[in-house]
C-alpha cells in the first residue's frame, strides 16, 4: 500500500540501474528493494528491461489485483475505514 499511495500522490519515481551495474551489486540492490519496498527497474541494452521487487510486495500487488475484480469492494473498504467507530454496526447486531 505504501508504494501505491506514493505513486498516486506523485511522490514516487522508480529507481533504475543498468544490467551491468545490477550484476556487480546484486546483493545491494536486492536488499534495497526488499527493505525499502521499492521496485527497481533494470535497463538492458536491447530494451527488454525487467523489474525486481520483494516477494511480500509482489503478494500485496496480487492481492490488490484480485480484490479489484469485485465491483465496489474497494470503495466499500475505504468507506468503512473512514467511518467513525460510533457509526458502525455492532457485532451483536449482525444477523448471521
Amino acid at each position: 500500500m505504501y508504494y501505491a499511495n506514493n505513486l498516486k500522490a506523485g511522490r514516487y519515481k522508480m529507481k533504475e540501474t543498468t544490467a551491468n551495474d545490477f550484476r556487480k551489486k546484486l546483493k545491494y540492490y536486492v536488499d534495497m528493494s526488499i527493505e525499502n519496498h521499492n521496485p527497481l527497474r533494470i535497463n538492458r541494452r536491447n530494451g527488454q528491461n525487467f523489474v525486481v521487487l520483494g516477494e511480500m510486495d509482489w503478494k500485496a500487488i496480487e492481492e490488490t489485483l484480485y480484490l479489484n475484480q469485485f465491483a465496489g469492494l474497494v470503495e466499500s473498504i475505504h468507506d468503512a475505514a473512514s467511518e467513525s467507530l460510533d457509526e458502525g454496526t455492532l457485532l451483536e447486531e449482525l444477523d448471521w
